[in-house]
């Protein structure tokens, strides 16, 4: 069934563009089994990883995606998605920052030269990029032993290029949720 917003969006796809617009759910016939709690929680966005995942990088797989939130993506070895972790992402950290303190401005996440800020931007820098990497190694590390075997990662997402070069054996997967769509529909449409 799909939500009454979806069919509103559907219906005015439908009327503008004289296409029929189509939901990726847990529900979609995709050839994707879900070993997670509640299957229909799972987001568009993290069907379409696993999707892509499973496809082009076999199971077991993750995908670490550095979007708003970052988020960690599960195939296990039967191919099935497996669930994951959800982390608020780096930019998002930031703003919060400073929108919940007084004097703390907000600062674009770079990778500092170095761990020991020597002003107030340098700091915040600092704890941003060496924090976050900090806790990206230790959920795909858990994450990985959890899965068992010899898991291959895969970084997607807008922050992914900045946190890949302290990431070894991680490959860039820059379209990795549009590659899922595209498999999606292939496998929707043509079997």
């Amino acid at each position: 069934m799909v939500p009454a917003l979806d069919r509103t969006i559907a219906r005015a796809v439908r009327l503008a563009f004289g296409l029929r617009a189509e939901a990726v759910t847990p529900r979609s016939r995709l050839g994707l089994r879900f070993k997670v709690r509640f299957p229909n929680q799972v987001g568009a966005d993290r069907v379409l990883n696993a999707v892509a995942l499973k496809t082009l990088f076999g199971a077991p797989s993750v995908a670490v995606d550095f979007g708003t939130a970052t988020t960690f993506d599960c195939v296990d070895a039967s191919g099935a998605y497996a669930g994951g972790a959800i982390l608020p992402g780096p930019n998002l950290a930031a703003r919060a920052l400073h929108e919940h303190t007084a004097k703390l401005p907000l600062v674009p996440v770079r990778r500092p030269a170095r761990a020991v800020g020597r002003d107030t931007v340098e700091c915040l820098q600092a704890g941003l990029y060496f924090g976050y990497l900090g806790m990206i190694r230790e959920v795909l590390a858990r994450t990985k032993d959890e899965l068992g075997g010899r898991p291959r990662v895969a970084a997607t997402g807008g922050l992914a290029p900045l946190f890949l070069k302290d990431l070894p054996g991680v490959t860039h997967a820059p379209d990795l949720t549009l590659t899922g769509l595209r498999l999606s529909h292939e496998i929707l449409h043509h079997g």
